[in-house]
């Protein structure tokens, strides 16, 4: 049987991080070509975390490392996005100048195809009450990776945590992705201005402001992160059933809900969001599909770790 660490998904898992970092490193490198502001410094940034990433596969797939550094493999999606979206900060200049931002595209999609204007019908009703129980949710999404690593690990099937850790990874590297590709801001009215400022209730005001000040840069609406990471999260802790189930099921609606209650997200954000689960999961699936078949050429089922090594 094929040690956890050295599994298809595990393998999976590193070269997502490999891919999604290059690209990175690309965009700053594109931004430094352009004399971008930052750019330099997210290129030093993305590429020496490249390297410790590539640093710590080898490591792993190679003499096992120790416990403790495969610990660390273990849980390096949960250090690898927050570090990435980082980052972003320092490609922000290049990726987003006031020419290209698409706020104006993606608001004139939710007047065309939904026929809404997101932030004026959430100003018919958003009252400090609804806000607060929407922020609940909003602010929740920050922990639902955290518990989810969490539950994993007291299950102690380490395989599977590869296994969930990949869509989760997938989709939000996806958005990080896009948000270079489309920055768009949301129609937030700190940043463009199509939306009231939020009512302030007992909560909303000083997370509102807390969020905002925690983000590294403002063009990061197209898709939702919090959407694709809240459902992710619900659905790859599914199977486990109980409480976990269901709590998570729950808060990952409420987030995906919150994003256009609280104005962050136009609602085609939140579409593409839904397009980008998709594809995690089907990336997934597609991957289980070739550990079976490879397990079916091979009854012992000692090689599936050298699915993505040939």
């Amino acid at each position: 049987m094929v040690e956890p660490h050295r599994s298809a998904f595990s393998r999976a898992l590193d070269a997502l991080h490999l891919v999604a970092l290059s690209f990175f490193v690309a965009a700053a490198l594109a931004g430094v070509a352009r004399g971008a502001e930052g750019a330099g410094t997210a290129a030093i940034f993305y590429l020496a975390i490249l390297v410790a990433t590539a640093a710590l596969a080898a490591r792993v797939h190679g003499d096992g490392g120790t416990p403790a550094l495969r610990n660390l493999h273990l849980g390096w999606t949960i250090v690898m996005l927050p570090a990435a979206f980082t980052g972003l900060r320092w490609i922000a200049p290049a990726a987003a100048p006031p020419e290209r931002r698409f706020d104006d595209a993606l608001y004139a999609i939710d007047r065309d195809w939904f026929g809404v204007d997101i932030a004026k019908w959430s100003e018919g009703f958003l009252t400090a009450p609804i806000a607060d129980l929407a922020m609940v949710f909003y602010a929740l999404y920050f922990l639902m990776p955290i518990v989810a690593l969490a539950a994993l690990g007291r299950r102690g099937d380490r395989a599977a945590t590869y296994r969930a850790a990949f869509p989760v990874a997938f989709g939000v590297y996806a958005c990080y992705m896009l948000y270079m590709l489309v920055p768009a801001a949301g129609p937030r009215h700190a940043y463009v201005g199509r939306s009231e400022p939020l009512p302030r209730g007992l909560l909303t005001g000083w997370l509102h402001d807390f969020i905002r000040d925690l983000e590294p840069q403002a063009f990061d609406a197209f898709p939702s992160a919090h959407v694709v990471l809240g459902l992710l999260c619900a659905v790859v802790l599914w199977p486990m059933g109980g409480w976990i189930r269901w709590s998570m099921a729950i808060v990952g609606v409420g987030t995906a809900i919150s994003t256009v209650v609280l104005r962050y997200h136009y609602l085609v954000d939140d579409l593409a969001s839904l397009l980008v689960i998709a594809a995690a999961l089907a990336a997934r699936a597609l991957l289980d599909s070739r550990i079976a078949r490879k397990a079916a050429a091979d009854p012992h089922g000692d090689r599936m770790g050298e699915l993505l090594g040939g």
